[in-house]
C-alpha cells in the first residue's frame, strides 16, 4: 500500500513531538555514536550534518564525539526560495540563524556538493526503499542529486521508518542508501 505524504508526515510529527527530552537525548546519542563510528570505518573526510529543529534527531552530537577533529562537517545554510548550500563548521561561537531561524556556521567556508562525502539527511518519515518525506520544500532533493558519488544517510528515530508500506514518491524524489536509527543502520531494499 502506498502511504501518501502528507498522512506520514502528520502523524510522524505528532509522535515525535511527544518525545521528552531525556529521550531525544538517550536517543540522539546512540544515533551520533553510531554515525561516527561509520563515518572513521569508512575513512570519510567531508560529512554533511545538520542542526536539529522540532525534535529531530540530533546529529550534531557527532561533533563533540571527533575529538581529533579528524572530519570536515558541513551544516546546510538554507535561504528563501527553497536555496541550500553548505558551510564548514568551525566552532559553535561561529554560527547565526539563516532565513528559517536555523543556525548555520557562517563565513565563506561553503563547500562544492560533489565534494562531501557522506551525507545525514533530517527527515520527518522514511520507508525500507530509501524514500524520505521531508517538510515539503524540497531543499535536499536539489542538493543531492547534484551529489551522485556521495552516500545518503537518512536519520530518524525508529517509529519513523515505515517497514510494512512504501511511501508515496515522485521523479524529483532521491532515494537514501540507508537509514539509521537508534537500532542501528538499516540499509535499504533497492
Amino acid at each position: 500500500m502506498m502511504v501518501q505524504k502528507n498522512i506520514a508526515r502528520k502523524m510522524a510529527i505528532e509522535k515525535r513531538n511527544k518525545l521528552s527530552e531525556d529521550e531525544i537525548k538517550y536517543f540522539s546519542l546512540d544515533i551520533a555514536a553510531n554515525a561516527y563510528s561509520f563515518i572513521k570505518d569508512n575513512f570519510f573526510k567531508n560529512a554533511a550534518i545538520y542542526m536539529s529543529v522540532k525534535n529531530e534527531v540530533r546529529i550534531e552530537y557527532i561533533i563533540e564525539l571527533d575529538t581529533a577533529k579528524s572530519i570536515n562537517f558541513y551544516l546546510p545554510q538554507y535561504s528563501k526560495g527553497n536555496y541550500m548550500c553548505f558551510n564548514k563548521f568551525e566552532n559553535i561561537s561561529s554560527m547565526e540563524k539563516d532565513d528559517y531561524g536555523i543556525l548555520y556556521p557562517k563565513g565563506n567556508s561553503i563547500i562544492d556538493i560533489k565534494e562531501i562525502d557522506i551525507f545525514f539527511v533530517p527527515g520527518v518519515a522514511f520507508d525500507i526503499y530509501g524514500n524520505r518525506v521531508g517538510y515539503g520544500k524540497g531543499c535536499y532533493d536539489k542538493v543531492l542529486c547534484q551529489a551522485k558519488n556521495s552516500l545518503f544517510i537518512g536519520v530518524c528515530y525508529g517509529f519513523q521508518l515505515i517497514s510494512d508500506d512504501e511511501l508515496e514518491f515522485d521523479g524529483n524524489d532521491i532515494k537514501m542508501h540507508y537509514l539509521l536509527t537508534e537500532n542501528g543502520f538499516v540499509k535499504v531494499n533497492d
